[in-house]
């Protein structure tokens, strides 16, 4: 469960487990799956068959070279299931603020992992098409990160490291080619906030707070980062409690009004707002659909 740590010291790392997880798997015979969640950063890579995709953007036939990468909170199900086999690829959120933290300042990698998925369009996640021979190297990173599960005694977490972040880096570079949009690196700033931000959502943060902290003018940091991640400061604050509030409801019985404060709104009302904007239901209904997922491995 997670401590029980005032409002302004919770960070995304109170919510997980001290251990460093990466893990993947193929399954070559999926059925029909219902709508779920999940409180990991999940990959699905779907190697061949069709099926009925239900996402929180709506629904899609999907196929070979479809890929998604679903933020915490972003919800998705499998329908109508023909012949389908598919990649899981898993990690910690909390990697985000730790190994993978330097991603933030990679033009690519931020877009994939920050901008795109949370950006209000997209609610958490990122859909790709691979070409035929991207989606084959996809699917050997993939299938060596599976093999490293049947030796777990004999790998080492850098194992799992590198082969996370070569997929990662794949599926960015396909994204930023995808949006036909140029990529820089993000301002200094920029990419300092970012790491503030993930390392403590709860904060009770202003822009000029923020600001202040990353050693630049408040107006100046809104402007270059809405730029590279798409959203404002403070929009982005605002999807990164809602992942958090996603995990407090799923892994206790905390009233609604609780989670809110604890995920850093005092205002139960307007966490309850907030919510059903994003996530498409109330936290109520979200809480009674996915609580009992939360300790499901991934399918």
């Amino acid at each position: 469960m997670p401590n029980q740590a005032s409002p302004t010291q919770l960070s995304w790392s109170n919510y997980h487990q001290p251990v460093r997880r990466i893990a993947a798997k193929f399954a070559p015979n999926h059925g029909n799956y219902g709508i779920h969640d999940h409180e990991f950063i999940e990959i699905a890579a779907i190697a061949a068959g069709t099926c009925l995709h239900h996402t929180v953007l709506g629904d899609s036939r999907i196929g070979p070279g479809d890929v998604f990468l679903f933020r915490p909170g972003a919800w998705h199900g499998y329908a109508e299931v023909r012949k389908l086999s598919l990649y899981n690829c898993c990690f910690d959120p909390a990697l985000l603020g730790r190994e993978l933290s330097w991603m933030a300042d990679e033009p690519y990698l931020g877009r994939l992992l920050w901008a795109i998925p949370l950006s209000e369009k997209q609610k958490g996640m990122v859909a790709l098409h691979l070409s035929p021979g991207e989606f084959a190297r996809c699917r050997k990173l993939l299938d060596e990160l599976c093999a490293l599960k049947k030796a777990d005694h004999l790998s080492h977490f850098g194992d799992h490291l590198g082969l996370l972040v070569q997929i990662l880096s794949l599926l960015a570079r396909n994204a930023v080619a995808a949006s036909g949009e140029k990529s820089s690196p993000p301002h200094r700033a920029v990419a300092a906030a970012l790491k503030l931000i993930d390392a403590a959502p709860t904060e009770p943060w202003t822009l000029t707070s923020l600001a202040a902290r990353a050693h630049i003018e408040p107006t100046y940091l809104a402007r270059l980062f809405r730029a590279s991640v798409g959203l404002p400061p403070m929009a982005y604050i605002t999807r990164r409690r809602l992942e958090l509030a996603t995990v407090l409801l799923r892994r206790g019985d905390l009233p609604v009004g609780d989670v809110g404060t604890k995920s850093g709104w005092p205002d139960a009302n307007h966490f309850s707002r907030r919510f059903r904007q994003h996530f498409g239901m109330t936290p109520s209904k979200y809480r009674a659909r996915f609580m009992h997922n939360h300790n499901r491995p991934a399918t």
